[in-house]
């Protein structure tokens, strides 16, 4: 009698635990796969949740119970990991364009509306990418800034529409997903991150929360606030400039380097931008980070900026300067109020005009 009561509760068992969702698609014919895999994350320490082989037709079907957590398929195992959120329904892997994709047949659903926005993401960085190619081809410095520009206002629509993305699964996995998946870009830009991670909300507890945290807290550690450290450098004359010098006025510093290309392309537009800084009362200098002087003598002559240029020199300042500022990616800027107070880093001209009016 045991032995019947057992198979009858585990029949029960599997009555209450089957399949709410479905996930089919259809490999095209030029694919090599021959097998999909779910798994648990993108990266190491995945688990297998399911793994089918692709039919002679090339399609394939997976059948699931719903979760709180985010799913990763793959076609093969190096294939693209598409991020996949399962509740109860039908889903479809479609392949549009370089990357694919998990659409449901419900658009309401968290997947949907998650692929929606990748969509999205991967299309500005498309343009970001074919920019590239426009960047090589110009054949004069307008050109050149023109191309720049675009980069810039890109590269902000593209962090705009990111923000966008997680604020939309605000408090979820879903959220938590988005900005492990992204922080090789985020963390280049602590503004960015800030603004993720506010919109991101309270998620559950996780280690990708863990980590994202963490990597958050110390670049907070690293950024300049409260007072911008003096300063003591030579100008192309040798003649010794203090920031100091520049009490009173709004100041913009620019950190960069002859051998650095994206620092003279950003040098090219703030020429063109200059008049404006001026007519909004913003003062411009330069800090090299240059070990050679001659290099650094030769870019300028090369460029002739119309700001002036200094020299970070460790035995006349007392200390490397751009240390003392919390560089580690150059070009760097910072924005400096009257008072000598951090306002901002890397402002687009746009933030420097809304900052000045507001002081």
């Amino acid at each position: 009698m045991r032995i019947i009561c057992f198979g009858l509760l585990s029949m029960l068992g599997v009555a209450c635990t089957s399949p709410n969702y479905t996930l089919s698609g259809k490999l095209p014919e030029a694919s090599i796969g021959k097998e999909v895999l779910l798994l648990t994350r993108d990266g190491r320490g995945a688990d297998t949740l399911a793994r089918r082989v692709v039919t002679e037709d090339r399609s394939f079907k997976i059948e699931g119970e719903d979760t709180d957590q985010v799913l990763y398929l793959k076609i093969g195992e190096r294939g693209q990991a598409i991020p996949f959120y399962p509740e109860n329904g039908e889903y479809y892997w479609e392949q549009r364009g370089e990357h694919e994709y998990i659409f449901s047949k419900n658009p309401r659903t968290g997947q949907s509306r998650l692929s929606e926005h990748l969509l999205k993401l991967d299309s500005n960085m498309l343009e970001i990418q074919l920019l590239q190619q426009k960047y090589r081809d110009a054949k004069n410095e307008e050109d050149t800034q023109l191309v720049m520009r675009e980069n810039e206002l890109l590269w902000r629509k593209g962090n705009d529409l990111f923000v966008d993305a997680v604020k939309e699964f605000e408090g979820t996995n879903i959220a938590v997903m988005l900005v492990r998946e992204n922080m090789w870009k985020i963390e280049q830009e602590f503004k960015v991150f800030k603004r993720v991670v506010e919109a991101m909300g309270t998620v559950p507890e996780s280690e990708d929360k863990e980590e994202i945290m963490n990597k958050y807290k110390e670049l907070e550690s690293k950024q300049l606030t409260g007072q911008a450290p003096d300063f003591k450098l030579p100008d192309v004359k040798g003649n010794i400039v203090s920031l100091s010098d520049y009490k009173g006025k709004y100041l913009l510093v620019d950190f960069w380097a002859s051998w650095c290309a994206p620092c003279r392309a950003k040098a090219k537009v703030l020429k063109k931008e200059y008049p404006r800084l001026q007519e909004l009362g913003v003062e411009v200098v330069g800090i090299s980070c240059d070990k050679k002087k001659d290099q650094w003598l030769k870019a300028i002559e090369e460029d002739k900026p119309l700001w002036r240029q200094l020299l970070v020199d460790k035995e006349i300042n007392g200390s490397d300067t751009s240390d003392d500022y919390k560089v580690e990616f150059i070009p760097t800027l910072y924005l400096i109020s009257p008072d000598g107070a951090v306002l901002e880093k890397n402002p687009s001209l746009e933030e420097i005009e809304m900052l000045v009016k507001q002081i």
